[in-house]
C-alpha cells in the first residue's frame, strides 16, 4: 500500500449535528462555475481530472490540477470562483462538505455583499 498525504489543515470548528456531504462536480470546458457564495461549513476537495481556478476570500486566485487537493474554511469566508481553466475538456473534482444544521450548504452573495467585501478580495497580481 502506498499513502500520499494530499493536504493537512488544522481542524476547523464543526458545529454539533453537522451533516457530511460528498459531491462529484464536473465543469464543462471554459465553465466559470457558481458565482460568489459561502458554505455553511468547511469544504475539502480533490481534483480528479483537468485544471480549475480557485479563489476564496483573503487569498489570491490560483490553479489546482488533477491530483491536487484544496480546502476552504466555510462560514463567513466567501468562495469567489471555481472555474474550469480548460477550454477543450471538462474538469472534475470531488468535495466533502461539513454542513451546519439548519443552514443551507451554499448561500449565494448579493451584489451589495460582494461590494461591501471587495476590500477582502485579493488579485492574482
Amino acid at each position: 500500500m502506498k499513502i500520499s498525504e494530499l493536504a493537512c489543515v488544522k481542524a476547523p470548528f464543526i458545529p454539533e449535528g453537522s451533516d457530511v456531504v460528498t459531491e462529484f462536480l464536473e465543469l464543462p470546458p471554459g465553465d466559470q462555475g457558481a458565482g460568489p457564495h459561502r458554505h455553511s461549513g468547511p469544504v475539502f476537495g480533490y481534483v480528479i481530472e483537468g485544471k480549475i481556478l480557485f479563489e476564496i476570500e483573503g487569498e489570491a486566485p490560483y490553479s489546482i490540477e488533477a491530483g491536487q487537493a484544496f480546502w476552504e474554511p466555510g462560514g463567513e469566508v466567501v468562495h469567489y470562483r471555481v472555474a474550469n481553466l480548460l477550454s477543450d475538456a471538462s474538469s472534475k473534482f470531488v468535495v466533502v462538505m461539513l454542513c451546519a444544521p439548519d443552514v443551507p450548504k451554499i448561500t449565494m452573495l448579493t451584489d451589495e455583499e460582494i461590494a461591501e467585501r471587495a476590500h477582502l478580495r485579493l488579485s492574482a497580481d
